[in-house]
C-alpha cells in the first residue's frame, strides 16, 4: 500500500465547513430534547461515542485522509434516531480530530462523508422499507439492519472516491487499487455485525432501539 498526503482546494473545505454548519442547525433545529430524557438514554450515546471512538480509530489508511474503518452508523441510527446519530458522529470526529488521527482540516468533510451520509442513507431506508414493505420484525432486522450497514459504507466508500479521484491529484488508478478494491472488506462484515446488534437489542431490550416498535413489527402483522 502507498500512503499519499493530499488536500483539497481551499474553497471545497470552505462548501464542506458551510455544508456541515447548515445541517448540524437543521439536525439542533429539528431535535426534541425530550427524547434524550428516556431512561438511560444519555448513557447510553456516551457509552455509543466511546466505542465508535475506539472502532474509528482502529482503521486502515492508504491516503491521508481516506481511511477504512468499520462505521457502526447503522446501529446508532437505528438505536438513537438520525438526529442524535449524527451529533454523535460529529463528536466522535472531533475526539479523533483532538488525538490527531484526523486532520483539522478534515473533520467537516469526515463528519459530512463518514457521519452524515450513512445516517441519512440508513434512515432512508428506514423510511422506505415502513412505506414499501410489510411490518414484519424480519424486514426491520435483515432489510433495515444488516443491508442498512452494508449500503452505509457502501454509499461513505464510493463518496469518498468521487471526492479524491475529482477534487485532489489523486490519480484514478490509485483511488481503485489502494481503496475501491477492499470495499467488499468491509461491506459484508459491517453489515453483518449490524445485522447482529440489532437483531440482539431488539430480542432483549427493544426499549433501547428508538426506532423499533413492537405494534408495529409484531403486533401490526
Amino acid at each position: 500500500m502507498h500512503v499519499v498526503a493530499v488536500s483539497f482546494p481551499l474553497w471545497l473545505q470552505l462548501v464542506a465547513a458551510a455544508a456541515l454548519l447548515f445541517v448540524l442547525v437543521w439536525v439542533l433545529r429539528g431535535m426534541t430534547w425530550d427524547e434524550l430524557f428516556v431512561p438511560g438514554r444519555v448513557q447510553h450515546a456516551l457509552i455509543a461515542v466511546a466505542l465508535l471512538t475506539v472502532i474509528w480509530s482502529m482503521r486502515a489508511e492508504t491516503v491521508d485522509g481516506l481511511a477504512m474503518h468499520f462505521l457502526g452508523a447503522a446501529v446508532a441510527t437505528l438505536i438513537f434516531g438520525w438526529r442524535l446519530a449524527i451529533l454523535m458522529l460529529a463528536v466522535v470526529v472531533v475526539i479523533l480530530a483532538g488525538f490527531g488521527l484526523v486532520e483539522p482540516l478534515m473533520v467537516p468533510f469526515t463528519i459530512l462523508v463518514s457521519g452524515v451520509l450513512p445516517v441519512l442513507t440508513t434512515w432512508a431506508l428506514l423510511r422506505l422499507s415502513e412505506r414499501r414493505l410489510p411490518p414484519h420484525m424480519f424486514i426491520y432486522l435483515y432489510v433495515v439492519g444488516f443491508f442498512g450497514g452494508a449500503l452505509s459504507v457502501l454509499a461513505v466508500m464510493v463518496a469518498n472516491a468521487l471526492l479524491y479521484g475529482l477534487f485532489t491529484p489523486l490519480a484514478w488508478d490509485l483511488v481503485l487499487s489502494e481503496y475501491l478494491r477492499y470495499t467488499m472488506l468491509l461491506v459484508l462484515p459491517e453489515g453483518v455485525l449490524n445485522g447482529m446488534i440489532i437483531t440482539g437489542l431488539v430480542m432483549f431490550r427493544p426499549e433501547w432501539v428508538a426506532t423499533y416498535s413492537d405494534a408495529r413489527y409484531v403486533d401490526g402483522r
